[in-house]
């Protein structure tokens, strides 16, 4: 046998390859960018729900301070909640304010908490414009 009688069988090889190969590497591909994407959208959630919760502080917390002479214990559970889900989502270096804003909160020590509120409200004004 020549090697111009095996060219066909040798064509019909490397076309057998290369139609099981391409694909098979674009699917690699495709994965691969799909994996990408996916990091990516979770980080953008992560980011809005980081937004949502600070927002969601500023506005119970700061509200129910503000209205401190007419506030109902719904008012203090959803500032509670807000409060404390903060915690996940700021630096550690907050903690001290967010326990001594609690400790106001409680001991309905309004002034003071207006004065922990404001310098909160400061730092994550700064943190969303980062």
């Amino acid at each position: 046998m020549e090697w111009k009688d095996l060219a066909p069988w040798i064509t019909i090889g490397i076309t057998v390859a290369l139609s099981i190969l391409v694909p098979l590497f674009t699917q690699i591909a495709n994965n691969k960018h799909q994996r990408k994407i996916q990091r990516e959208n979770r980080k953008y959630e992560k980011e809005q729900r980081k937004i949502q919760v600070l927002e969601n502080f500023l506005s119970k917390v700061g509200g129910m301070i503000i209205a401190a002479g007419h506030i109902d214990i719904e008012k203090i559970v959803q500032a509670g909640e807000a409060l404390h889900q903060v915690y996940i989502y700021v630096p550690k270096e907050w903690y001290v304010d967010l326990d001594r804003l609690t400790e106001f909160i409680m001991a309905f020590e309004w002034k003071k908490a207006e004065s922990c509120i404001q310098k909160l409200s400061r730092l994550i004004s700064e943190e969303l414009n980062k």
